[in-house]
């Protein structure tokens, strides 16, 4: 029976043992992870109707001069570390006077003292400028960095700004320099066609022509056109508070104080009927009628 424990004790021991070592053996055999010293990024951005997304990593500055030094002046740059930096949009843009198909492209610069080049190229396959054929060549334009910006960027960063119905800023920025350019879509055009279709079909509703005159407003085209949808949506919707302060901002717009003011009472009078106003907008109002006055 002695014998048979110490069997036993020294085979549980050995599997024991060989688990252990398997463990082990797994363990090392795991794929260890590092964070790289410039991260990637991916930036989505809608600008008017047209999605645009940018693909870039970002190395730090790490105390080291940045243009001039370790990105030379004058020679093709990738535009960040790792990968070239790749553009998508879903709709046709102008990057800065250039027009650009819907597509995917790679992004490289060429920084220059005072001015740089920004090259989209559709070969993606390619790791350099160097690399491309002048066919690959979509848009090349040229834009005047910003220097001495004045919270120096740690981290290289591609953004947008200014963001409109129809034009975004992109910008580039690292250490102290900035380099915009302006992206500019087709968009304010679609919709125009697209209201244009919309009211010869018959079809369109009350709110389709609130909607469209404040459209007409916010992009300054014909004001009398958009004054004319916004009453007529107010024909069907005559508690609507804030179409008649629309027609207040209109008529504003058009120089026509009077009227403009007497849209802007209606407006208040209307949201002081509701047992619960909404303060904000009668303060809107409020400072509408102020300013005409």
């Amino acid at each position: 029976m002695g014998n048979t424990n110490l069997v036993r004790t020294f085979g549980g021991a050995l599997f024991a043992t060989a688990l252990l070592f398997a463990a082990n053996l797994s363990a090392a055999d795991e794929k260890v992870e590092f964070p790289q010293a410039s991260q990637h990024a991916v930036l989505k951005q809608r600008v008017g109707l047209t999605d645009i997304e940018v693909d870039y990593s970002r190395p730090n500055k790490n105390g080291r001069v940045i243009f001039g030094t370790l990105v030379p002046f004058d020679k093709p740059w990738r535009t960040g570390a790792n990968q070239p930096t790749k553009i998508k949009t879903s709709a046709p843009v102008k990057f800065a006077d250039k027009e650009v198909p819907a597509g995917e492209y790679v992004l490289y610069t060429i920084p220059g003292q005072n001015q740089w080049a920004l090259v989209l190229s559709k070969n993606l396959k390619a790791q350099a400028l160097t690399d491309h054929k002048p066919e690959d060549e979509v848009a090349r334009v040229t834009a005047k960095p910003e220097l001495a910006l004045a919270a120096p960027a740690e981290t290289f960063t591609i953004g947008f700004e200014d963001l409109r119905a129809d034009s975004a800023i992109f910008y580039l920025e690292w250490d102290k320099t900035r380099v915009p350019v302006k992206v500019t879509t087709h968009d304010v055009e679609k919709v125009m066609q697209g209201i244009d279709a919309t009211i010869k079909s018959g079809k369109a509703e009350p709110a389709f022509y609130y909607n469209a005159g404040s459209f007409y407003f916010d992009q300054n085209k014909d004001l009398p056109q958009a004054l004319k949808w916004v009453d007529q949506a107010i024909e069907k919707n005559p508690t609507a508070y804030f179409m008649q302060y629309k027609k207040a901002q209109i008529l504003a717009k058009m120089g026509q104080k009077k009227e403009a003011v007497a849209a802007a009472e209606k407006s208040i009078e209307l949201l002081k009927a509701n047992p619960n106003p909404d303060e904000t907008a009668i303060a809107n109002s409020k400072a509408l009628i102020d300013s005409l006055r």
